[in-house]
């Protein structure tokens, strides 16, 4: 009697500091308070573990307390009218749950921690009626082996080290248990199931623990054993509530009601199974063989079941690990389909992109074929130019029966018609061969306006080497001529022709001292005539192509003298 004495005192100065930790002010109204309103609100303290409360996969609270406490609303609903509403609120710690219930004023304060039913906790507590048989199991590692006698059992056990929560009847347990042992290692734990995994790891560890704790721990697949023999049974689990609450009657009320037995009945076979509610509600004691059989053989099956699931989850997982490396290869097909066709269509692409750029060469090359034809056409409608001048100048001569000068000029003519055929079908030529043909032209028109003009042509060494295009520089040394200084009144006609070079670029100066521009074209105006050198035209289109195809570049400039015209060729860069 004194030792108890002494528990309940301990537990009640534990209750001080433990308080604090829940909340000071709940929702906890009386039974006179619900009944008078017709509605209330409770508190519900819970410490959660599975199958007796606990929270499910979706966060949910579930479990047979759990179960129990909502069908109480639903049954004083219908029984009293009343409409109840119940705060869950976790205690993280066991030992905190019974303090704070012993010590609280408010009447409306439940617990449900899988509560064992004991004379000791009776003094502080209320209990509801059990919900559930307490049959405390002696828990081992599975390698440890079924023993025939408790002798045997207990020596086995004084070599291991018990495991246990603070303030439990499974503590008590263990600690019977210690002094039959003379003493062995005992670690206090927070909860059950840290207790049943350290089992579960240590052939040595051992414990007290709920059967039906046991049953979910095999379905867990634990590798725990429950020892037939130093079994333990109390009164059952139940929920608690204050010694001073007024809620003892409606609690009785419904725990001992038909309604309840079912819905215990139910809730065992849901959360248990329908071959374990039968015997937890009955316990496998030692003296009912036929339970302990019974018990055994649902453990077997159990752990068999435990080996199909296992065996099951392999293959199952076989067949995920199938699926995916189909679905990876059927990935890598596809992406390899898709790079290839990617790639397909890249090379084609390139392939197009270079028949786009043969093309365009292609077309470039037609369209600087073209040009040079242009130019050629345009070159070879300068020759004709020349010759029917020429045969002007012939017809002049024989009309006027001077037969001497006719010859010579035939003579001439032969020869420079010869230089102009010779260079007919070349697009460019030299500067020498250039010089040589403007003085053979010089001299015929010399022959046909004699004592009119004089000439002179010109080239600096360094431009010697030098090609520019065929019949370029023509038809201005014409205009300086016919336009120039065959206008003047005087016979002091001059045209100078100058091939030299400024930074690497070749340059014609053709200067005449004729009449000028300006004074050529009212003379032009007052002859309704033919222009005499209509080539103008034909060479400046000529030396917009060239300047188009860009490899040697022309620059036309005409400037206006005091006396006459110059006109500057610039060839290159």
């Amino acid at each position: 009697m004194q030792p108890t004495f002494y528990r309940l005192c301990l537990l009640l100065l534990l209750s001080l500091p433990l308080r604090a930790q829940i909340p000071p002010a709940l929702r906890a109204d009386s039974w006179a308070q619900v009944q008078r309103q017709g509605q209330g609100s409770v508190t519900a303290l819970w410490n959660g573990v599975d199958p007796f409360i606990f929270r499910g996969k979706t966060g949910q609270l579930a479990g047979v307390e759990y179960e129990v406490m909502e069908a109480f609303r639903g049954w004083l609903r219908r029984r009293y009218g009343v409409r109840l509403e119940v705060d869950w609120i976790e205690v993280p710690r066991f030992d905190e749950l019974l303090p704070y219930v012993t010590n609280t004023r408010q009447p409306g304060v439940f617990g449900w921690a899988y509560f064992s039913i004991t004379d000791e906790r009776r003094r502080i507590v209320r209990f509801t009626a059990p919900y559930m048989p307490d049959l405390s199991v002696l828990v081992t590692n599975s390698r440890v082996p079924d023993f025939p006698t408790t002798a045997t059992l207990e020596e086995r056990l004084r070599h291991g080290e018990a495991y246990t929560m603070r303030n439990t009847t499974m503590a008590e347990d263990v600690a019977l248990l210690r002094r039959r042992l003379g003493g062995v290692p005992l670690r206090l734990l927070e909860n059950d199931y840290d207790i049943l995994q350290q089992i579960s790891r240590q052939p040595n560890a051992f414990g007290y623990l709920p059967l039906s704790l046991y049953i979910v721990a095999l379905q867990n697949g634990l590798n725990v054993k429950r020892q037939p023999l130093l079994m333990t049974r109390r009164e059952g689990f139940a929920g608690i509530f204050p010694l001073r609450s007024d809620w003892s009657g409606p609690v009785d009320e419904y725990f001992n009601s038909p309604e309840f037995r079912t819905l215990s009945d139910a809730l065992m076979r849901k959360y248990l199974g329908s071959q374990m509610s039968g015997l937890v509600e009955k316990g496998p004691l030692s003296d009912s063989m036929n339970s302990d059989v019974r018990l055994l053989k649902l453990e077997k099956e159990i752990v068999t079941q435990r080996f199909v699931d296992a065996a099951l989850r392999v293959q199952q997982e076989k067949i995920y690990r199938n699926l995916f490396l189909l679905g990876v290869l059927a990935l890598l097909g596809l992406s390899g389909a898709l790079y290839a066709r990617f790639r397909a269509k890249q090379k084609f692409n390139q392939k197009l992109a270079e028949q786009n750029e043969l093309i365009r060469q292609q077309n470039g090359l037609i369209e600087l074929a073209n040009r040079k034809l242009e130019m050629k056409v345009l070159q070879a409608q300068l020759n004709p130019h020349f010759i029917f001048n020429s045969l002007n100048a012939i017809q002049y001569f024989v009309t006027l029966d001077d037969k001497r000068a006719a010859l010579r000029y035939i003579s001439a003519f032969s020869r420079f018609l010869r230089n102009l055929l010779d260079g007919a079908s070349a697009s460019t030529t030299t500067v020498p061969l250039e010089c040589r043909l403007l003085e053979q032209y010089l001299t015929l028109e010399q022959i046909r306006f004699p004592n009119k003009f004089r000439f002179e042509v010109q080239a600096d060494a360094g431009a010697l080497p030098l090609e520019l295009p065929a019949l370029l520089v023509h038809p201005f040394l014409e205009n300086a001529l016919y336009h120039g200084v065959l206008n003047r009144p005087d016979a002091g006609g001059l045209i100078e022709v100058i091939f030299s070079t400024e930074s690497e670029a070749l340059v014609v100066t053709v200067t005449d001292n004729g009449i000028g521009r300006e004074a050529a074209r009212q003379l032009r105006q007052r002859k309704s005539g033919t222009d005499l050198t209509p080539h103008e035209r034909l060479v400046k289109d000529r030396i917009a192509l060239m300047n188009e195809q860009g490899e040697t570049p022309i620059l036309l400039e005409i400037n206006d003298l005091t006396e006459g015209t110059r006109v500057t060729l610039r060839m290159g860069r």
